[in-house]
């Protein structure tokens, strides 16, 4: 995770406080970027979360996300058919 401190200094601690605050909002988010920017009395908080990629299986190979594939890769998608699960 990068943080950034700007207009000012701030401690590990009081970092980790805004950390901790942004994750009780969102426990289950990863944070990649953290803009803490000091305006006197107060603390204006930015923020980037992370974006997971959706990775595809197809012929028993994990092949990446389908908006990288070509044309044919991605009418293979279409009409491949999923397996059922009983």
């Amino acid at each position: 995770m990068q943080i950034v401190v700007l207009n000012g200094t701030m401690t590990e601690a009081e970092q980790d406080y805004y950390i901790r605050h942004i994750t009780a909002k969102c426990p289950m988010c990863i944070i990649d970027k953290l803009v803490l920017d000091i305006q006197g009395d107060h603390v204006d908080i930015s923020y980037t979360l992370h974006q997971f990629r959706n990775l595809r299986k197809m012929g028993g190979w994990r092949i990446g996300e389908p908006s990288d594939w070509n044309e044919a890769k991605q009418a293979e998608l279409r009409d491949s058919l999923p397996n059922p699960i009983d």
